[in-house]
């Protein structure tokens, strides 16, 4: 297959600014990636120019065809019009990527943990091996922080408060903010560190593997799947997340107090979890109420 060489160059120009201008995370340019490698096989393909809106169109059109999910569909063109962007910055040039549309996507409540379910989860992992141990400390710091997958994975040892009582989290754009730890994750990471035993080239992570080298992402996904078999919930690093923020917000905790703790940019992706406070509220009601 060939290669559309100018598309190329402002391919890499492309990540490279999105990875040091921008830092954004490895994840996401990785999918920018995949992306613009996709776009340039299906104008090769089909003999058409990249750098067009109709173009565009008709790789969103095949994307259709093929039953691809309006999320992935959401992200092509997010993924397009940035690099659009990019490519039109120094000129006066109109972003050829301007006019795609995205998909609407399904608003759908995101899955959380009750406390109970919590402890239910945690007790999966509870073994008296350095495996257990470790395990146990980082579902208790996701838990207590409501931190990200990524940010958990780039943690390191000098992010932690000498007491234990605070974790500085690097968040998107390496934007920093800091994080109380609760009692019950501080006592966790005690028992953790106490065991750590790193490599030399991996000794500032906090989270290792097996090897003693630091656990990727994907790594912290699989062991809390391990705990599928024995619970009616898929619990992913993310359902913790917004554990977190469904209990701290049915509590009583301000909601731009919780937005500050994620991480959030905007106030209205934290106004998502109003929306779960409600929605469990008004099944209690109607569990609960005579007259309901």
């Amino acid at each position: 297959m060939g290669v559309d060489l100018e598309f190329d160059v402002l391919r890499k120009s492309f990540l490279r600014y999105v990875h040091i201008e921008r830092q954004l995370s490895p994840n996401t340019g990785r999918s920018y990636d995949q992306t613009l490698r996709q776009y340039a096989a299906f104008c090769l393909d089909h003999q058409l120019g990249s750098i067009e809106l109709a173009t565009a169109r008709r790789y969103l059109f095949a994307l259709y065809d093929q039953k691809a999910s309006k999320s992935t569909i959401a992200q092509k063109v997010s993924c397009l019009k940035q690099f659009g962007r990019f490519v039109t910055r120094d000129t006066n040039d109109v972003n050829p990527f301007e006019g795609l549309k995205a998909p609407k996507r399904v608003q759908t409540l995101p899955t959380f943990l009750v406390p109970s379910e919590y402890e239910r989860f945690l007790e999966v992992f509870r073994t008296s091996d350095a495996l257990g141990v470790r395990n146990v400390a980082l579902i208790e710091l996701l838990y207590a922080t409501g931190m990200r997958v990524s940010e958990l994975a780039g943690l390191n040892v000098k992010d932690l408060d000498s007491d234990l009582e605070y974790v500085h989290v690097y968040g998107k754009g390496r934007k920093e903010r800091i994080t109380p730890i609760g009692s019950f994750a501080r006592k966790a990471l005690t028992d953790y560190l106490a065991e750590r035993q790193p490599t030399e080239d991996e000794e500032q992570a906090v989270f290792l593997s097996r090897s003693g080298r630091r656990l990727t992402t994907d790594g912290i996904r699989k062991i809390l799947k391990k705990a599928d078999p024995f619970l009616s919930k898929h619990v992913t690093p993310h359902a913790l997340r917004h554990s977190f923020a469904t209990d701290l917000l049915e509590r009583g905790a301000d909601l731009r107090a919780v937005q500050e703790l994620l991480g959030h940019a905007s106030l209205s992706t934290t106004g998502q979890y109003t929306h779960v406070t409600t929605e469990r509220l008004r099944h209690v009601y109607q569990q609960a109420h005579p007259r309901a």
